[in-house]
């Protein structure tokens, strides 16, 4: 496993350093990935409240221990320094006088600026032994979980504070030493003892510092380092399959997962019985990934075979490998079972069922919504997929494992016949499923997930449905994303053409002919709603400010976005920005935008109509004219910004004479109009 130091005992020093632990009922295993990047941000933000100095914190966790190391925490916090300004150095002595006494100086010791006395405080920093309780009660309040719980304290009528688990006991070290806080709300006094594995290695386990109490645990059979224990398992199992010339099929979730579920790793390979072995793939690795937590093995062309990995607390007995390989028949069987019936029923008998199953109660049912799509669909290939791409809802698989919906209407479709034109793009429809998943690769299936995601859009937000602040029960934010993606980032025009705002008025039109009644905002709160998450995720993939995407978004109305169009523009104007000359066009727009600022103006005159005697405007409007139908750069545009920043300083824009001042303010505003459209509001 680990090579540990047996060297190293209670005698290692550790200056300047905080051990902190709570030692809990084991925490749920899908939790300790992001408790370990949690309880560190929780951590750090206490301490930089306190002011407290320190070169790093490190945390850790294992299935029943929670650990915090500060490294290079200085035994005080920082000195806090404060200037109060007190009376006018020409002020009445008796005033004067009096903020002395106030403030415990002397007029000697006061520093005089602006002609004000000021006086410099100084409080002097805390000792870290006399706020850590404050610092571990503050923790434990302020440290996120999922859910909470509380539990009877041990001799007392009175519950707990809230917390994942009950905890059971705090180590409190700093610099080799124990320091002892009563922690109320838990009923504990902080020690320096730990405990070892719940079933090999169960001892009351007393350290000094963080590397004994690291080393201590791994000889008690406990691996507090998540990662590390993490990348064992994963090399484990990848020599055991590779010894059988194996591979073990990826699944990093179930990895995370497993490394939380054990102290102390051990890997074995079971069997799988060949007649289980008819099954899809998808079916025999999703139950037991699912049921069992076990990890699926494949033959190097990636076809699955008869073997499966599990890991387990305790080293593995002949009686526990004949029950992990029996509790996989019994599920398998179910699987099996459930495969031969729904094969026995067509997915269009299956699609008739939807009408008695309720998509939203403010928004019908799933054959609602499927009537809904075939309302924006085009081909009879779309039309084909759309009747059957949620028919395997009702099926018994999929309502056995929900994490299989569209793969079983892929594998049902094909076991009745339907070409991959049909099966493929049913299994895609539910892709993106989030940002880093991958986009659709067929045409239709990429056609369908933009139907079905803008459908769901628009239904919730058109019913007053929608995410806030970190809620968003219905996954609404990730469908747009979903949706800016697959009009951005796909292979496949998903618009054909269409602008976007066609698709949201045909599926408002389509609810309401459904009897379903949405706000009569739906299409402008749904397009702000997709505008709003497309400059975030341009500025996230691009690597733009985002001040630079609302300067180009904001130009345009909401409902009329090109979104294409407008991540060519971001990206053109961030490169722009980078350039010193492009100064010259910020100050001419701000300089043109500050002179037309509320003054209306005919928007469809034409250059050529504009009758100019000056040699300034005159420029200024030839250049205009040539920029007409040209594919711009940027020293088009700092070219014609810099004449018109000689117009500004040269020619008197609101002329005495009227029809001078008018032809003057439509030529200005020609170039204006032209930096707001090709760039954006500057």
């Amino acid at each position: 496993m680990y090579n540990v130091n047996n060297n190293l005992t209670n005698s290692i020093s550790a200056i300047n350093e905080l051990l902190i632990e709570l030692f809990t009922e084991d925490i749920p295993a899908k939790l300790h990935k992001r408790a370990i990047s949690d309880s560190k941000i929780v951590f750090t933000k206490i301490l930089d409240q306190y002011k407290a100095e320190y070169d790093s914190i490190e945390t850790y966790i294992s299935s029943r221990h929670l650990a915090i190391r500060v490294i290079g925490l200085h035994d005080k916090t920082k000195a806090i320094s404060a200037s109060k300004r007190g009376p006018k150095v020409t002020a009445d002595s008796k005033i004067i006088e009096c903020f002395l006494q106030a403030n415990n100086t002397t007029l000697e010791q006061l520093e005089v600026k602006n002609d004000y006395y000021y006086v410099n405080n100084t409080k002097e920093g805390s000792s870290i032994e006399s706020i850590i309780q404050n610092i571990i009660e503050q923790f434990i309040d302020t440290m996120p979980w999922p859910k909470f719980m509380h539990w009877s304290l041990e001799n007392s009528n009175e519950l707990s504070t809230f917390w994942i688990r009950p905890i059971r006991s705090i180590i409190c070290i700093y610099n080799n030493k124990t320091i002892e806080c009563n922690i109320k709300s838990l009923g504990i006094v902080t020690n320096n003892y730990t405990y070892g594995h719940r079933f090999l290695s169960n001892n009351i386990i007393e350290v000094s510092n963080f590397e004994d109490y690291k080393n201590k645990l791994e000889q008690n059979h406990v691996m507090i380092d998540f990662h590390s224990k993490r990348a064992y398992i994963e090399r484990e199992m990848t020599q055991k399959a590779a010894a059988m010339g194996l591979l073990v099929k990826n699944d990093e979730a179930l990895l995370d997962e497993v490394a939380g579920l054990v102290e102390y790793p051990f890997v074995h390979i079971g069997n799988i019985d060949e007649k289980f072995m008819v099954l899809p793939m998808e079916v025999l690795s999703t139950s037991m990934k699912v049921h069992q937590k076990y990890f699926t093995l494949t033959y190097p062309d990636s076809t699955i075979a008869p073997f499966f990995i599990t890991v387990t607390n305790v080293p593995e007995t002949k009686t526990m490998h004949d029950g992990f390989e029996r509790v996989l028949r019994a599920r398998l069987s179910d699987a099996m079972f459930f495969y031969k019936e729904d094969t026995d029923v067509t997915l269009e008998a299956y699609a008739q069922r939807l009408s008695n199953v309720v998509f939203h109660e403010k928004l019908g049912t799933i054959s609602q919504k499927i009537n809904r799509l075939m309302s924006i669909a085009n081909s009879t290939e779309e039309h084909r997929v759309i009747s059957l791409c949620k028919a395997d809802l009702v099926t018994q698989m999929v309502g056995e494992f929900p994490e299989l919906q569209g793969i079983m209407g892929d594998i049902y479709a094909k076991a009745q016949g339907e070409s991959n034109d049909i099966a493929i793009p049913i299994r895609e429809h539910y892709k993106p499923l989030g940002a880093k998943d991958s986009l659709p690769n067929t045409f239709t299936g990429a056609r369908v997930s933009f139907f079905d995601k803008l459908d769901t859009l628009v239904g919730f937000i058109g019913a007053g449905i929608k995410p806030t602040g970190s809620k968003d029960p219905f996954a609404l934010r990730r469908a747009a994303l979903s949706i800016i993606r697959l009009i951005l980032d796909s292979q496949h025009d998903v618009l054909e053409d269409t602008e976007l705002s066609w698709y949201i008025e045909t599926l408002v039109e389509s609810y309401a002919e459904q009897g379903i009644a949405l706000s009569h905002t739906t299409e402008e709160e749904v397009s702000e709603f997709l505008v709003d998450r497309l400059a975030v995720y341009l500025s996230d993939k691009s690597n733009v400010n985002i001040d630079i995407c609302w300067q180009v978004i904001e130009s345009y109305n909401a409902l009329k976005i090109n979104y294409r169009i407008i991540k060519d523009k971001i990206i053109k104007l961030n490169e722009y920005y980078k350039n010193d000359k492009f100064k010259i066009v910020e100050n001419a727009y701000k300089r043109v935008n500050g002179i037309l600022n509320d003054i209306e103006i005919d928007m469809n005159i034409n250059l050529e109509e504009i009758n100019i005697n000056n040699e300034y405007m005159n420029k200024l409007k030839n250049l205009l004219i040539s920029l007409n139908n040209k594919q711009l750069d940027i020293d088009d545009f700092i070219q014609v910004s810099e004449v018109v920043l000689d117009v500004c300083e040269n020619v008197l824009i609101n002329d005495e004479n009227k029809n001078i001042r008018n032809d003057n303010l439509l030529l200005i505003n020609q170039y204006l109009t032209l930096i707001k459209t090709e760039l954006g509001n500057l």
